[in-house]
C-alpha cells in the first residue's frame, strides 16, 4: 500500500520524539487526528491498526492512519522514533494512478509499472527545466523494512535532525523540523521505490548499482571526450552489457543519456552567459561546433543561436 503526497507542501510537525517502551508498558490505545510515522530502532513492536497487526523490527517503517484506531498488541521492549503530523495533500494511491482488480486490490504489476516509470522520469529529467506535475507526487509506503544499512544510518540521522529541529524553539524551528521531515520522507521513498523494484525484478540491484555509478560519473564528466573503451575499462564492464543495463534501467543508451547531459547544460550556458556557440559547444564536450548545432537542433527544436534568441527575449519580458 502506497501514499500520494505532494513533495511542494512542507508536513506541519506536532510531536516529534524517540521513545522507549519497557514492560510492563504496552502501546497506548488511541484514535489520532493526524498521521504518525514509526522508526523502529530497537526491539519489537505488535501495533494493530484498524483490525490488522503489524509486527515491526529494526530497520521498519509504518505510517498510521489519522481518524483510525490502534493499539499495541503484546507487551514487549522496543525503541523507536515518532512523528506526529498533518499533511494537507496526502491521500492513498488510487486510481486514476492505478487500476483495481475484481476483488478492489491494488494491481501491483501496474503500480510497480508507475515506480519504474517514476524513477525513469526523474533519472532523464532535465535539471535546466521546470519539473513537472507528477515529479512533485512523492510515493510513500504504508510500511516497510530497509535492509541497505547504509541507507538505515542516513535514515536514522535525518530523523535525529527533525528530532532535534523539533525541540531547539528556537525561531522557524517548525519550519526547520518540517523540512527536515519531509527530507527523510523523500529518502525513505526513494530507498523503498529501489526495493519494490529489485524485489519484483523491475531493476537488478548489481546491475542497478552499476549503473548508477556509471550515471554519477558522467554527469561529472560530460566535458571530457568520453568512449565506450574508456568506460568500459573505468568501470571493469563490457560495454554493450553496460549499454543493455541502461536500457533496462533508464530506457536509453548510455550515449543518449551523456547526450542529453551535455544539451541539459548547453541551455544553460545558453541562457545564462553571452558565450559564443563555438565556445558553449566546447565546454559541454562537443568537439565539433557543426555537429553540436545538429544534435541541439534534433533535441530541443530550434538551433543553439535560437534558443539564446529566445532565452534573452524571454528574460526582458
Amino acid at each position: 500500500m502506497y501514499y500520494v503526497m505532494d513533495s511542494r507542501i512542507v508536513p506541519q510537525i506536532h510531536l516529534a520524539d524517540y521513545w522507549i517502551l519497557k514492560p510492563p508498558c504496552a502501546h497506548k490505545k488511541r484514535v489520532p487526528h493526524e498521521y504518525i510515522a514509526y522508526l523502529i530502532q530497537k526491539g519489537e513492536l505488535y501495533l494493530a491498526e484498524d483490525g490488522i497487526t503489524y509486527h515491526l523490527h529494526p530497520g521498519d517503517f509504518i505510517l498510521l492512519d489519522p481518524d483510525k484506531y490502534h493499539e499495541g498488541k503484546q507487551i514487549t521492549y522496543c525503541e523507536y522514533y515518532y512523528i506526529h503530523f498533518q499533511h494537507d495533500m496526502i491521500h492513498l494511491m488510487t486510481h486514476p494512478m492505478l487500476e483495481e482488480s475484481e476483488n478492489n486490490e491494488i494491481d501491483e504489476s501496474k503500480m510497480h509499472e508507475q515506480m519504474l516509470q517514476l524513477r525513469c522520469a526523474a533519472m532523464q529529467s532535465d535539471s535546466s527545466e521546470a519539473p513537472n506535475e507528477k515529479s512533485h507526487q512523492l510515493m510513500l509506503p504504508k510500511y516497510c523494512h530497509i535492509q541497505d544499512e547504509t541507507v538505515w544510518g542516513a535514515l536514522i540521522q535525518q530523523i535525529q535532525q527533525v528530532v532535534s529541529a523539533n525541540s531547539d524553539h528556537m525561531e522557524y524551528y517548525k519550519d526547520l523540523s518540517g523540512a527536515q521531515f519531509l527530507a527523510f520522507l523523500i529518502q525513505l521513498s526513494r530507498a523503498s521505490l529501489t526495493f519494490a523494484l529489485q524485489e519484483n525484478k523491475m531493476i537488478t540491484a548489481r546491475g542497478y548499482k552499476k549503473v548508477l555509478e556509471v550515471q554519477s560519473f558522467l554527469h561529472e564528466a560530460y566535458k571530457e571526450p568520453l568512449t565506450g573503451d574508456y568506460l568500459e575499462e573505468k568501470f571493469d564492464i563490457n560495454f554493450d552489457y553496460l549499454n543493455r543495463l541502461f536500457r533496462k534501467n533508464m530506457k536509453k543508451t548510455v550515449f543518449q543519456y551523456l547526450r542529453d547531459i551535455r544539451i541539459a547544460h548547453a541551455k544553460q550556458l545558453l541562457t545564462t552567459t553571452s558565450m559564443r556557440i563555438m565556445e558553449v559547444s566546447e565546454c559541454v564536450g562537443f568537439a565539433d561546433e557543426s555537429y553540436f548545432s545538429k544534435v541541439f537542433k534534433k533535441q530541443t527544436g530550434v538551433s543553439p543561436a535560437d534558443y539564446a534568441k529566445t532565452q534573452e527575449i524571454a528574460q526582458h519580458n
